[in-house]
């Protein structure tokens, strides 16, 4: 999310000139993860052919904070906010950001793929429901993946498509997701505002540690067992950032997700819609 927006700031901070820049405020966008790299965002990527005209590929650290707020439409919950600091690096061959640790396989004009490992900040908390039967049943915990992250530019806009599996042994379950996103601005502008279309798919284990409900959970809640399968979910979104000056800029992405039925049968579940919303402002030391 996924969809990375640490890559294009440094990119754009390289290119722009840093005298053209005023501190006026700015209403900000919406969104994502830049703490959690993909997850959760996806905006309009800078390519190599940018990088090359400001002297090969960005550099360097940047700090700051985020705010992720997402609703997996969970019985008796309105959504799941949590604040981080964030700390993110990029370099030729290996990147940091906030939650996610990756290296760089293929960096083209026109394809870019990296390995990464991450932190996934998806999580249920029985004591948070107000519904008494969800109070009952077992807590969800924070996932970690592996994962493989592919991307292809042309200037009709920019695929890409992520494959996760989960390595703590916590649900053992997969997640994958294509995307395409069209940038409404030029590469290496002060602003840029990106649509998007997503498929997502989860997989059976992921879903059951989720969204299942065990025998056990059922005896003690009264909700009826449920293990759920394979979930197939489009989405949609728009993500975007804007820089104050070539060091301090704002990210943010909105993301709306139609439920598959594996996800809504559970009775843990109500409504068929989620949202992931993310915001983040990022300094470059």
């Amino acid at each position: 999310m996924a969809y990375l927006l640490a890559k294009q700031l440094h990119a754009r901070s390289n290119k722009i000139n840093p005298a053209s820049l005023s501190l006026k405020p700015v209403v900000m966008l919406l969104f994502g993860s830049l703490c959690v790299g993909q997850v959760m965002f996806n905006v309009a990527k800078a390519n190599d052919e940018e990088q090359q005209a400001v002297g090969g590929p960005p550099t360097g650290f940047s700090i700051g904070a985020a705010v992720l707020s997402s609703n997996p439409s969970y019985v008796g919950l309105k959504a799941d906010t949590i604040a981080v600091p964030f700390l993110g690096y990029e370099g030729e061959r290996y990147y940091f950001r906030g939650l996610s640790l990756g290296r760089h396989i293929t960096r083209t004009r026109t394809e870019q793929l990296s390995l990464s490992i991450n932190l996934e900040p998806f999580r249920f908390r029985p004591k948070e429901s107000s519904d008494v039967a969800m109070q009952e049943l077992d807590k969800r915990g924070f996932g970690a993946s592996a994962g493989v992250n592919y991307q292809y530019n042309t200037r009709f806009g920019s695929f890409s498509a992520d494959i996760n599996t989960e390595i703590t042994g916590r649900h053992n379950g997969q997640r994958a997701n294509i995307t395409y996103s069209l940038p409404l601005n030029r590469p290496g502008q002060r602003w840029q505002l990106a649509p998007e279309i997503r498929l997502n798919y989860t997989s059976k284990d992921y879903i059951r540690y989720y969204f299942g409900v065990s025998a056990e959970e059922s005896a003690r809640s009264g909700l009826p067992s449920y293990s759920g399968g394979h979930a197939f979910s489009p989405a949609i979104g728009f993500g975007g950032y804007y820089m104050f000056t070539h060091k301090l800029s704002v990210v943010g992405n909105l993301r709306l997700i139609r439920s598959a039925s594996a996800i809504t049968n559970s009775p843990m579940v109500q409504g068929r819609s989620a949202r992931s919303l993310f915001l983040a402002i990022s300094y470059r030391l």
